[in-house]
């Protein structure tokens, strides 16, 4: 990254999508992180080819992308793949751009590891996928693959399971998936610890892979946030069911798809070390409950 003159002086980022999960979460766990600075433009600029010369007017060390994964459905993705694009080529500032683990199939019986060639054919792992190939183009870019990301903000996925349980409604789901569940402050740890190390001379680029210690099923996921749930509601008795085991005859056999990363590159070349997610969730869960 930049080597500025001043030691003293803020770490400038870049941030495209800072209304998104990650991105707010960005901005509000380095609140009293005085090294970093932040620059927060509209997505109404980022998709707007004829607004550049305002980004190229921001001056920045850094450019975190958090908006494709929230965005890469969205039907003027291009558009904003079109603005990776440009950033990339500029090459004033290296770009890390948040991806996901569902750029993988997931048949593989192990976690994948950076080396493995992105191959699902999901119309969002698609997208994610021709944006990552845009940012490597550029060799000084980073790809940070991540894991099942919960926050308890917003429309999460634990947020609605609890609204569920507390409604006392039964959860039934298909028990195809084994991932990592992360949560978002971990990310965000694992993110700014790039970037400083990065800014101070860090020579790592490419593709990294990070997500919370311990790989489960989707359903056994369900599962934990509802035993989670008991130990602050003794009324959240809901029962988690795998869809087709009502009618076991007529179930076909479904191969588990496994959407977990290896994360031994990121420690060997950052130091960063996996968290486990349990902690995080229940502290998460109590504090849910007691605002509600």
């Amino acid at each position: 990254m930049n080597n500025t003159q001043d030691i003293n002086a803020p770490i400038r980022i870049l941030l495209l999508g800072s209304g998104t999960e990650v991105g707010s979460s960005l901005l509000q766990l380095s609140t009293e992180k005085k090294e970093f600075e932040w620059l927060c433009p509209e997505e109404s600029l980022l998709l707007d080819v004829d607004k550049r010369a305002e980004l190229d007017a921001m001056q920045f060390d850094v450019i975190i992308d958090a908006l494709s994964l929230r965005y890469a459905l969205q039907s003027d993705y291009g558009n904003f793949q079109s603005t990776l694009r440009y950033l990339s080529e500029k090459n004033d500032a290296p770009l890390i751009m948040i991806s996901s683990a569902r750029v993988f199939s997931g048949s593989k019986n192990v976690p994948y590891a950076e080396i493995d060639v992105p191959d699902s054919t999901d119309p969002y792992a698609q997208a994610l996928i021709e944006a990552e190939l845009i940012v490597l183009n550029n060799p000084e870019n980073i790809v940070l693959r991540t894991g099942w990301l919960f926050s308890g903000q917003g429309d999460d996925f634990v947020c609605r399971t609890l609204g569920l349980i507390q409604d006392g409604v039964n959860l039934a789901y298909k028990d195809d998936l084994i991932g990592s569940p992360t949560p978002v402050s971990d990310l965000v740890r694992v993110i700014l610890s790039m970037v400083n190390q990065g800014h101070y001379g860090a020579k790592n680029k490419g593709v990294y892979h990070y997500c919370c210690a311990e790989e489960i099923s989707w359903i056994r996921l369900v599962e934990a946030i509802v035993a989670t749930s008991g130990q602050f509601d003794p009324k959240a008795q809901v029962e988690v069911e795998a869809i087709g085991d009502s009618f076991p005859e007529a179930q076909e056999v479904t191969a588990m798809q496994r959407q977990s990363l290896s994360c031994r590159k990121i420690f060997n070349h950052f130091g960063i070390k996996q968290r486990p997610w349990r902690s995080k969730l229940r502290n998460l869960v109590k504090e849910l409950y007691q605002v509600s």
